[in-house]
């Protein structure tokens, strides 16, 4: 094994600390591209409220501006000088300027409002110039101007950083002119170069302070955008619970019915039967209503099932159901009581009534017509039919005993020869 000499591991640390910060300095750009500050800078709805900020501040400013030229004529018009009625002309200029852009802001230049405030800052900026270099007594003042203007700018505009620096720009060529070439012996060399120092850091203030404010307003929209994300998300989360409660409950609501209707036929089960029952005694004891039950039978059904097989028999009590349902004019009447017999429960006025509507279905069945070899005399499948009323007279019996009297009338139609109605007679007639 080679042994490493101090002297060579320190060189290979340097040189990896120095490929790592190489390659950090070429992540820099990509970096600073793909930063909050420039994608959502960038991004057209940041851009779209930065407009209607900068509108609002540019209007309010524009007024700002017009006091400011307008008291700057005031004052020159006390000096007195050659130069003064160009410099109060050009504040006129200026004035007119402001006014016509703050009344156009929100009309023809809506769409423009940095560059209506670019126009009219730099327009401030020679404005200034012009009555310090005319007016050599307002020399200190106009460099007071210029010192204070661009921080003013970065506080008051919020346009974009690239208008921002582009009006630095020009406003630093014009102060530097003003600077170097007037006003004319009102400050000396080492003064100028001291106005010149400070007026580069106020530009840096003002780069620093666009910066801060618009990283600032950046964080705030993004921060608002993500609040609105998270707000749409959960209206989303919530409207998507609500479908899925919904579903549910149709889904329970197709259970529960489900769980009450027999699965062949599509008739009431015996557990929604007893559940019709008790609402029948409730209604009968709060207002005398008199119900019709009714007990169904299939004359012979064991010989279908028998010579033409189950499945046949299956598809005649769908049908024979179907007929039923559609002769009482309401799915909720029909019951599947056992193998090939069925209950209906319909309200009734008497006995001619009960015996009308049994003859109904039991003529509803008949004329189906369907191929029934087992069944005697007349070879389609007909049923039997056993019927009583039930009022306020016959809450005392139980259901058990309800069924007890129509099952003997409909046993008294089968012995009669089927096909036909028994009502009952005796304990419930």
């Amino acid at each position: 094994m080679t042994a490493v000499s101090p002297a060579d591991s320190s060189a290979r640390l340097a040189s990896t600390d120095s490929a790592s910060r190489l390659a950090r300095v070429k992540a820099l750009p990509a970096a600073i591209r793909d930063s909050e500050y420039m994608t959502v800078g960038r991004s057209l709805r940041f851009r779209a409220v930065q407009r209607r900020r900068t509108l609002t501040a540019a209007r309010a400013g524009f007024l700002v501006v017009a006091a400011a030229v307008a008291l700057d004529a005031t004052v020159l018009l006390g000096v007195s000088g050659v130069s003064v009625g160009p410099a109060i002309a050009l504040d006129a200029v200026v004035l007119l300027a402001a006014l016509a852009g703050w009344w156009q802001l929100p009309r023809r230049l809506l769409h423009q409002p940095e560059a209506a405030a670019f126009v009219v800052m730099l327009a401030i900026t020679v404005s200034t110039v012009v009555s310090g270099a005319a007016v050599p007594a307002l020399a200190a003042q106009t460099v007071g101007y210029l010192l204070l203007l661009p921080s003013l700018i970065a506080l008051v505009l919020p346009w974009r950083t690239v208008v921002h620096l582009r009006w630095l720009l020009g406003f630093s060529v014009i102060a530097s002119l003003y600077l170097v070439v007037g006003p004319g012996g009102r400050f000396s060399a080492a003064e100028r170069g001291d106005l010149g120092v400070v007026l580069i850091v106020s530009i840096g203030a003002s780069v620093l302070g666009h910066l801060l404010l618009q990283r600032g307003q950046i964080g705030g929209f993004a921060q608002m955008e993500r609040i609105k994300s998270l707000r749409r998300r959960r209206e989303a989360d919530h409207r998507e619970l609500e479908r899925v409660h919904r579903e549910l409950e149709r889904v329970h609501r197709e259970l529960e019915r489900t769980a009450r209707i027999d699965p062949l036929t599509g008739a009431g089960n015996r557990r929604r039967l007893h559940e019709d029952l008790l609402a029948v005694r409730s209604n009968i004891d709060r207002s005398g209503a008199t119900y019709g039950l009714m007990e169904i039978d299939l004359d012979h059904f064991k010989g279908i099932n028998d010579k033409l097989g189950h499945l046949a028999g299956d598809d005649v009590l769908r049908r024979v159901v179907e007929a039923v349902q559609a002769a009482t004019r309401t799915n909720d009447a029909v019951y599947r009581y056992g193998g090939e017999e069925f209950v209906v429960i319909l309200p009734m006025n008497n006995r001619d009534e009960l015996f009308a509507a049994a003859e109904r279905l039991r003529t509803a069945v008949l004329e189906l017509g369907i191929e029934h070899p087992a069944n005697p005399s007349i070879d389609v499948v007909s049923i039997s039919i056993g019927a009583t009323l039930i009022g306020d007279d016959k809450l005392e019996l139980s259901d058990e005993q309800w069924f007890w009297v129509v099952d003997r009338a409909m046993y008294a139609a089968k012995a009669g020869g089927r096909n036909q109605v028994r009502l009952a007679t005796g304990l419930a007639a």
